[in-house]
């Protein structure tokens, strides 16, 4: 059974299946139901997982940034009662379990840092961010969901594009505040001394998150296991959904 429900401070999520807690966060201009593909982990864990401000059904749209999500992530599990949880995020995702560790990492399980970074070179980011707003306002909605979803997979088959298109709900303001706050991050310096088990996931052939980000937050947390999944894009949640769950399931036991 799934049960969605509204906090006070207005960020919806999906809570599913009984076990040990595991956060999954989306990315960038996504929403919980992006996870659909998942829900099958709900039979050995319990599965929370939240809209982020300004995505999804969450309709609050101010303090947009990787600390906040981070903060909003962290309110909801004390509202619940929450003290450890595993957490993976996907893409943006990704940058907002590093920051939840470094908020409060005793709150943290282990971690699954999928098709994410660490640190992007300020002048590269700021360059494909300001693309990427151009684009944004110069398409419809429409126009830039599909570019979106192509542009994250491998195979840009007609049913994986439509797929991947439901499963992003790209809201103008708090995608580019969003993507202005995530490539300000830089959490190189932490990783090194990260003391929970982490699984580091890249795509092969990831046009969004190259495997060169990927394996620069390897190499500075060598502690870490990694995956890298062959013929996959930036969506393994996807299209590689069902190696990808059994990774997850396998690291999470």
């Amino acid at each position: 059974m799934i049960n969605i429900v509204k906090e006070v401070n207005t960020i919806h999520y999906l809570d599913i299946g009984q076990g040990e807690p595991v956060v999954l966060i989306h990315g960038l201009g996504s929403k919980k139901e992006s996870w659909e593909n998942q829900y099958e982990l709900s039979s050995n864990y319990r599965l929370l997982i939240p809209d982020l401000r300004g995505h999804g059904e969450s309709e609050e749209y101010d303090n947009i940034s990787i600390s906040v999500f981070a903060q909003d992530v962290i309110s909801l599990l004390t509202s619940l009662g929450i003290e450890k949880a595993h957490f993976c995020g996907l893409s943006m995702g990704g940058l907002v379990v590093q920051e939840i560790y470094c908020q409060n990492n005793k709150i943290v399980q282990s971690m699954v840092l999928s098709n994410t970074f660490s640190y992007a070179p300020t002048c590269l980011g700021q360059l494909t961010v300001i693309k990427g707003a151009r684009n944004l306002h110069s398409s419809t909605s429409d126009e830039y969901t599909t570019y979106t979803a192509e542009k994250c997979l491998y195979r840009k088959e007609p049913n994986l594009i439509n797929a991947a298109k439901k499963m992003f709900l790209i809201k103008k303001i708090p995608y580019i505040a969003s993507s202005f706050s995530a490539i300000k991050s830089n959490y190189l310096p932490i990783l090194p001394f990260v003391r929970v088990p982490t699984l580091i996931v890249g795509g092969q052939y990831d046009e969004v998150n190259p495997l060169f980000s990927v394996l620069q937050t390897k190499w500075f947390m060598p502690q870490a296991e990694l995956a890298i999944l062959g013929n996959c894009g930036h969506l393994p949640i996807l299209e590689k959904k069902h190696e990808y769950n059994k990774l997850l399931a396998q690291f999470f036991s």
